[in-house]
């Protein structure tokens, strides 16, 4: 099944009632490590009007994942002045405001889009993300996901309401929240979210692969083994037979990975998932000149008669680099030797104040050799996992890339410098945010929901640190 983000959903099993107003609208939010996006649909017409996206405010407190969770650990911090709110308050709190703010904005930029004499009303919601973020924004306790065996308080697939998320009273497992400072409250008074709103948390399959992998699943297409292996008959009219192999990554902090293996007529079909902690490099977040993908950001490099040629977002003056930038400009450097297959840097452009080498790409922006050497450590993280999945079927996959930085990836230049597989090059297709589509069509549809729990329940973990030699083949996957 296909899911289109923009316009219409003509594939969803369910129809809308009759009686559904113009004005009533459905949330769908996908919560990222780094980035936040809240996408308006028209329920009665199954049809998106606006998508909002910031940068996750939670990044004050870490830009991983494991940081936050060691940041939730925090109690209050008293003086005789004030009283500092605890870490899973302050995470909690952090997340809920700014999805107020943002819904906010999205509902007034949608106000105009409705028919005349309209004022929007939201109906219902679905909220996706990776498991931790979930758990942030329910207050549910995270203590258990900071060591083996990592074990999340719940995994979802709960269906509940906006005044229990501000409440923290989602889950039996929940932290004892501080109580909202008047900012707070003043903002949740003022909010146009009605308190009964009906909120859906898609299921996660673990503590480190989320509801947001289960919805990019359900984009990409996986089907749910053994159900349509009879004949094509049985299938509802929404779903078609997957027949070839189908590899997932969402590449980013946290990197999911899965493969779909379809039934074949000696057995049944298999959904295999992993996480690769690839560090903050494809966000560019720990890189010298890093920034996110937003004007003044170098997104892509070139070569000609001698010169580095960057493009910058928006056309002005190049502030710094983004992660699609980064593995555009390695690429490029180690193709014309600028630094060799180990990332040492050959060609040295410019000093840094400690005596090492960069190499200047404009005046204001620059690569080190700490960033090179960030970036091999991600990207090895991720082509381990993939090639590990890959061993797992004979037949070449459907290559399916999801989120924000796969959109912009290029292909060629992600293969050059080792992060794809060279026999998937020529098998992919960029999805786009597939888990805010994914959330998107569960606004429509409980079938698809139904599908998503089965997925999840039947998908099998894959711990790549336990996989016999996996630190040999990370450390033979750093070069370029």
């Amino acid at each position: 099944m296909q899911i289109v983000t923009e316009g219409e959903l003509p594939n969803i099993p369910e129809k809308q009632s009759d009686s559904v107003s113009p004005a009533e609208l459905g949330i769908a939010v996908d919560i990222g490590t780094t980035t936040i996006a809240v996408s308006v649909w028209i329920l009665s017409k199954r049809k998106h009007i606006t998508t909002v996206a910031e940068k996750n405010n939670q990044v004050k407190f870490g830009y991983d994942v494991i940081k936050r969770i060691s940041f939730a650990s925090r109690p209050p911090l008293t003086g005789s002045q004030a009283v500092i709110e605890s870490g899973p308050s302050a995470l909690h709190y952090c997340i809920l405001a700014q999805l107020e703010k943002m819904i906010t904005k999205a509902l007034a930029a949608s106000a105009a889009k409705l028919p005349r004499g309209f004022q929007p009303v939201i109906k219902s919601m679905v909220i996706t993300g990776n498991t931790t973020m979930l758990s942030f924004l329910c207050a549910a306790s995270v203590e258990k996901m900071a060591a083996a065996p990592f074990q999340p308080a719940t995994h979802f697939d709960i269906t509940t309401t906006w005044e229990n998320i501000r409440e923290g009273t989602v889950c039996n497992q929940a932290e004892k929240l501080d109580k909202p400072t008047a900012e707070l409250l003043q903002l949740f008074k003022s909010s146009p979210i009605p308190p009964e709103t009906e909120v859906y948390f898609p299921p996660c399959i673990g503590a480190f692969i989320g509801a947001d992998t289960v919805c990019a699943m359900i984009t990409a297409g996986f089907s749910v083994p053994g159900e349509s292996s009879s004949d094509d008959a049985a299938l509802r009219p929404w779903e078609s037979k997957v027949k070839a192999p189908l590899v997932l990554a969402d590449i980013g902090t946290n990197s999911e990975l899965c493969i779909f293996i379809p039934d074949t007529p000696e057995q049944r079909g298999k959904v295999l998932c992993t996480s690769a902690a690839a560090g903050p490099a494809f966000e560019a977040a720990n890189i010298s000149c890093g920034m996110s993908s937003t004007d003044g950001a170098i997104d892509s490099v070139s070569y000609q008669n001698g010169n580095l040629i960057c493009h910058v977002i928006g056309e002005g003056k190049a502030k710094g680099i983004c992660g699609s930038g980064l593995i555009s400009a390695v690429a490029v450097l180690y193709e014309h030797k600028f630094i060799d297959k180990n990332g040492i840097i050959l060609k040295s452009t410019e000093k840094l104040g400690d005596g090492t080498s960069c190499i200047e790409l404009t005046p204001a922006v620059y690569i080190s050799q700490q960033d090179i050497r960030n970036l091999q450590l991600a990207k090895s993280a991720v082509k381990t996992g993939l090639e590990y999945l890959l061993e797992k079927t004979n037949e070449p996959p459907v290559f399916c890339i999801a989120g924000g930085f796969g959109t912009k990836l290029n292909l060629k230049e992600a293969e050059k410098i080792g992060l794809l597989p060279p026999e998937l090059e020529k098998r992919v297709i960029q999805l786009g945010n597939a888990a805010l589509s994914g959330a998107s069509a569960m606004l429509f549809s409980e079938s698809i929901k139904e599908k998503a729990r089965k997925i999840a329940k039947i998908a099998v973990q894959i711990n790549l640190a336990a996989v016999p030699e996996f630190q040999t083949r990370f450390l033979h996957s750093i070069d370029f």
